[in-house]
């Protein structure tokens, strides 16, 4: 019997090497106490006294059914036969099968019970018979793949006769589950990423590329859990998407992913497939656990958009492009050096670009793979949509690049603008930079303009660009009132627009273009202004000058026949109205308004001179306050400045706040930055 003395040492030291592989399939060994219940002696004598011995169990746990476990159960159990010096040994294997239950975390109970066969030697020989047991289990889990367990068992070797060993063992030994340590937790998770589109590429920031369904179908909380997302060819680092202090078991989330892409992406320019991964790290029953989500990103190319949201056309709009400025920049300095002061430099400068794009040969061509018409009602469809120096390369575009190109051209210089869309179209408007009331003076058709937010917009149908500004003006404007009655129409400002989806550089293409010629550009655009002021003007300078013929309040009816041509930029026949007004009287708002003729003619002592009469006639004129104020800023007389901006304090604060940039505190910077643009806000129109 000596000779089996070391097998259950043996069993035990080689359940140290088993080589761990994934699957739910746990390996325990148990050293184990049995306590012999039979076979007894005649006289009532127990055969055996208290032995030990090693139990071996692997155990499979399904998936799909977590309460049940089967096995395969080796043992080794030595016990001394009562006063001899003799030992009995049995080695018995056989399948397990049982049931488990977590009642809390870590804490796993159960029953099984087990089989097979079994070898039982002493000195005299050997039998080899059936056993059978059963028993209960209580295991603690201490880390991901290590338990600890205390068993409870009963025995019965068979024999032909009565039993070779009947008993009771106790074991506290340890469970390995193959594959857990490095396995962790069960996670169930179901990526679902959206198509990328380059041009948004900052927009993936703080708004979702798509989404991760994750589920904790473990027994046990997850702790300190991050899910982040990266594409190793687009991003410098993967970017945290959501992170979770304690994620509990049975937890549901739908996990935004978001994305920190570089300018890398930017070079796509055909659509493509690309590797990405979402990455799960969590703190998992004291140890730090990974898991990594291969995913496939499709990213389109760079001018792809779809029509979900039609403020995305925003972001096509480049006003800081080198080349879109150039553009701009030279127009606005060629329309400027006209100067007239017709409406404001807004309207002004709107007009000489459009002029420009016609003058440059710029057409309409309507896309015939994406035509806007069929896209913009399909808003999972790719449209491709152009930037601004690719549609001045290409000298075309259809009316959503088209439109993109104006607006990026005039916020290029400083003019707001926004997209107006209609089912099937899109077209733009800008801003005059006017308070509504002040365009009901100034336009003889207000249904020509649009009203928003306390200011005056102008819409423009950009495909005629061929047909110049005041037909496309025309048009937009009846297409505004057809859908905005019709409650069809959207209004999109630009620059509300950026603050969602930023418009990126793109520098490709466009290089050494032609700018317009400035003299066929000077010709259009003196022809367009004179057009639109002699149709502004001459229905009401008839009905002014028929008031004059009457002879009824001549002085009135003349200060405001010189309003109107001031307005328009007429003012050598708005100066001759207020001249005659002053010859036969002193009346101050005249001279307030030939003051502003000389101011708008840069003659800023003139200026002066007339508004410092109309001041001393009228103390308390804020109009003739402010323009003391602002010809002696431009004459640099900063006391004068400031002593008239003193009273205009104390007359009208709101006009005053308005023009405190010209307080000598501010002198250099509100020179610069305020005084650069020389406009007469408001006329003096008092009766």
């Amino acid at each position: 019997m000596k000779k089996y003395g070391m097998l259950p040492a043996l069993l035990l030291l080689c359940s140290g090497f088993i080589f761990c592989q994934s699957g739910d399939i746990n390996i325990s060994a148990r050293p184990m106490l049995t306590v012999p219940l039979g076979p007894e002696l005649d006289d009532g004598t127990a055969f055996y006294t208290t032995g030990g011995g090693v139990s071996l169990e692997g155990t499979y746990t399904p998936s799909s059914l977590p309460y049940l476990l089967s096995g395969l159960l080796l043992d080794a159990t030595v016990v001394p036969i009562n006063g001899s010096d003799q030992n009995a040994s049995f080695l018995s294997i056989g399948p397990s099968l049982g049931l488990q239950y977590q009642p809390i975390a870590r804490l796993n109970l159960g029953l099984r019970g087990f089989g097979g066969i079994y070898m039982g030697i002493i000195e005299a020989g050997s039998v080899r018979d059936p056993f059978w047991g059963g028993g209960a289990f209580a295991a603690y889990r201490i880390n991901p793949g290590l338990s600890i367990g205390l068993d409870a068992e009963y025995r019965d070797y068979m024999t032909s006769g009565e039993s070779a060993l009947q008993g009771l063992s106790f074991g506290l030994g340890v469970r390995y589950q193959l594959g857990g340590a490095s396995r962790g937790a069960d996670l169930y998770y179901v990526p679902e990423l959206i198509p990328i589109f380059p041009l948004f590429y900052s927009y993936y920031e703080n708004n979702p590329a798509g989404v991760l369904h994750l589920e904790n179908r473990d027994s046990l909380p997850l702790n300190s859990l991050k899910v982040s997302f990266y594409v190793r060819q687009f991003m410098d680092q993967p970017k945290l998407c959501a992170e979770y202090r304690t994620f509990p078991a049975g937890a549901q989330e739908t996990v935004p992913v978001y994305a920190l892409f570089s300018e890398e992406i930017f070079r796509v320019t055909e659509g493509t497939k690309v590797a990405g991964e979402l990455l799960l790290e969590y703190d998992y029953i004291g140890t730090s656990m990974s898991t990594t989500v291969p995913v496939t990103v499709i990213v389109n190319n760079r001018n792809a958009m779809t029509w979900d949201d039609d403020r995305k056309a925003a972001a096509f709009v480049t006003a800081r492009d080198p080349l879109v400025m150039s553009f701009a920049k030279n127009v606005a300095a060629v329309v400027g050096s006209d100067k007239s002061t017709a409406i404001n430099e807004n309207f002004r400068t709107a007009l000489g670009v459009y002029e420009a794009l016609g003058v440059y040969g710029m057409g309409y061509v309507q896309d015939p793979t994406t035509p806007y018409a069929e896209f913009s009602a399909n808003k999972e469809a790719l449209d491709y949509l152009q930037f601004p120096n690719q549609s001045i390369a290409y000298k075309a575009g259809d009316c959503d690049d088209l439109s993109i190109l104006y607006a990026a051209l005039l916020e290029s210089v400083g003019i707001r603008t926004a997209f107006i869309t209609a089912p099937g179209h899109i077209y733009m408007a800008f801003s005059l930079g006017m308070a509504p009331e002040q365009a009901e003076k100034l336009f003889i058709d207000t249904r020509e303009l649009i009203f928003r937010e306390d200011d005056t917009w102008i819409p423009v149908e950009i495909t005629l660009v061929r047909e110049g500004f005041l037909k496309s003006w025309q048009i937009g404007a009846r297409e505004w009132r057809e859908t905005s009655e019709a409650g069809t129409a959207g209004f999109y400002s630009v620059r509300e627009a950026w603050k969602l989806y930023e418009p990126v550089g793109f520098a490709a293409g466009g290089a050494g273009i032609m700018l317009p010629n400035e003299d066929r550009l000077m010709e259009n655009y003196r022809k367009a202004l004179i057009t639109f002021i002699n149709r502004q003007i001459e229905p009401r300078v008839i009905e002014l000058n028929g008031q004059l013929a009457s002879a009824t309040n001549t002085v009135w009816t003349r200060n405001k026949l010189g309003i109107l041509y001031a307005r328009f930029g007429v003012l050598d026949k708005a100066a001759e109205q207020f001249r005659a007004i002053l010859r036969i009287s002193d009346y101050v708002p005249a001279m307030v308004n030939l003051g502003n003729i000389y101011y708008l003619q840069g003659e800023m002592s003139r200026a002066l001179e007339y508004y410092d009469r109309a001041s001393r006639t009228a103390p308390n004129n804020s109009k003739a306050l402010l323009g003391v104020a602002r010809a002696s800023y431009e004459l640099e007389r900063y006391d004068e400045t400031d002593r008239a901006l003193q009273k205009l304090r104390s007359t009208d604060p709101g006009l005053a706040s308005e023009f405190a940039y010209l307080g000598s505190a501010q002198e250099g910077t509100g020179r610069a930055s305020q005084a650069h643009k020389r406009e007469v806000g408001s006329w003096d129109e008092e009766e």
